[in-house]
């Protein structure tokens, strides 16, 4: 019965030190005007493996991605409201805002703020 239990004890430290690797992307998402935006939808994408993750903003249109792999190189999309293309039922999204390639090392957070751009 004490093996167990030392097991749970001697893996506790490894699991907070890898907690502690992760980088943390934080923004904030503005419409065209320079307002915030609340309930919109950020898309965070990994540019190596192209993973991608999908927020949406707070009341205060802020937003967090959290335990993200450290080293990588990252992109943040704004996108738009779900619109139904002509002949089908499928709602689509497109992108009315992107940030440029950022990194986020380990331990470290990255501020990206995305904003709606006019085209």
């Amino acid at each position: 019965m004490i093996r167990p239990i030392l097991i749970l004890v001697l893996c506790a430290p490894a699991a907070a030190f890898a907690a502690t690797d992760a980088c943390k992307v934080s923004g904030t998402a503005y419409d065209f005007g320079g307002h915030p935006l609340q309930a919109a939808v950020v898309r965070l994408t990994d540019m190596q493996s192209q993973r991608t993750e999908l927020l949406a903003t707070d009341a205060h249109a802020d937003y967090v991605f959290a335990d993200l792999a450290p080293g990588a190189r990252y992109r943040l999309d704004l996108l738009s409201m779900p619109t139904v293309v002509t002949g089908t039922h499928v709602p689509t999204r497109s992108v009315v805002g992107r940030s440029s390639s950022f990194a986020c090392a380990a331990g470290q957070s990255a501020r990206a703020d995305v904003r709606a751009q006019v085209n």
